[in-house]
């Protein structure tokens, strides 16, 4: 598949998104400023997007909305899901406002497996695959899950950590791991300084999931100098969709 193609197709998706998140009738300026698209690309996409009838547009007001055809793309996903509803949507949120690489990650044993990731906008990225798995005692999405747990279940996950010779103790000590994930709580999140890949740095925080869920961390990755100096909008980017969030778990039961 050619780029041009590539980037059509993502083109697409952007589009789509921007619906979602507007929620009312777009016109082609809204479309082209709000994605900081090309007035000639926008305007080829949702012409074909309208043809093929996925979007539905009125000559009078000149503006564009998804079609109940674009709807029933999906029906057949339960929307139930919570995981694939609510916290996908904040992802790609999050992804629009930030650039960077965002992972999502759940405790399996003894590690952070990645499960949903959405890549950079960025040129120079951060790059990894789901079903990866770095240690919950080495990694900045690992902190935050540890820091919902008692001490006590800390400290035998480091254990276990140390038994199975995944680190070295010299590496991390038990001590400093506690003081870590203090901190995390205190400041409700964790910024790792290349813990896992030299010169990645990673916000990591807890998403609010409903009862019985299992548990989930966003992390938002990239090179270290970047996310240090983003580090005030990335934080109030995660913690607005946390707030949705929120509101979504307690309305499940």
């Amino acid at each position: 598949m050619s780029n041009q193609l590539t980037k059509s197709a993502r083109r697409v998706f952007d589009i789509l998104e921007l619906f979602r998140e507007r929620q009312c009738p777009l016109r082609l300026k809204d479309v082209a400023d709000s994605l900081g698209m090309p007035t000639s690309s926008a305007a080829a996409l949702l012409k074909t997007m309208a043809q093929m009838n996925y979007l539905s547009f009125e000559s009078t007001s000149r503006s564009y909305l998804p079609t109940l055809r674009l709807s029933q793309l999906g029906s057949w996903v339960t929307e139930a899901n919570y995981e694939s509803g609510p916290i996908q949507e904040a992802v790609r949120r999050i992804g629009r406002k930030i650039g960077e690489t965002i992972l999502l990650g759940t405790v399996t044993d003894i590690y952070v497996e990645i499960v949903d990731i959405l890549r950079a906008k960025q040129p120079l990225q951060y790059y990894t695959t789901v079903g990866t798995r770095v240690l919950l005692v080495h990694s900045g999405v690992g902190w935050p899950l540890l820091s919902t747990l008692p001490d006590k279940d800390i400290a035998g996950i480091y254990r276990r950590t140390v038994r199975l010779k995944k680190i070295e103790r010299g590496m991390s000590t038990l001590a400093r791991l506690e003081a870590e994930i203090e901190k995390v709580r205190r400041d409700g999140y964790c910024l790792s300084r290349g813990m896992v890949t030299r010169g990645v740095g990673v916000v990591g925080m807890v998403v609010p999931t409903p009862p019985n869920h299992r548990r989930l961390a966003i992390g938002v990755a990239g090179p270290m100098e970047r996310i240090e100096k983003n580090l005030a909008r990335i934080l109030a980017a995660i913690r607005a969709e946390n707030a949705r969030l929120t509101h979504f778990a307690s309305m499940i039961d």
